[in-house]
């Protein structure tokens, strides 16, 4: 099952990642730029997958923590739903 972003939140891109705005509770929070890519995939792809590849790929000095780095992510994403299945 596909991951997504709730209605009720709205992702806008900054200089240095993106902000997710909580609408009903009026709470945001800042990512950073590797958040924001996450994001992205997760938008376009809705899966994972999307998400660690591209990480492996823009960093490859890395790429072996892709995988756990994502999952730990989307799972504080979802506890604060801000994402959804």
């Amino acid at each position: 099952m596909a991951w997504r972003l709730p209605a009720h939140v709205t992702f806008t891109e900054t200089d240095t990642g993106a902000v997710l705005l909580d609408n009903r509770r009026g709470r945001y929070w800042q990512t950073n730029d590797t958040a924001a890519i996450v994001l992205k995939c997760l938008m376009a792809e809705g899966d994972l997958e999307s998400a660690v590849a591209v990480l492996r790929e823009r960093y490859p000095d890395a790429a072996d923590r892709a995988a756990d780095d994502v999952q730990q992510m989307i799972e504080k994403l979802a506890a604060a739903k801000l994402v959804t299945r």
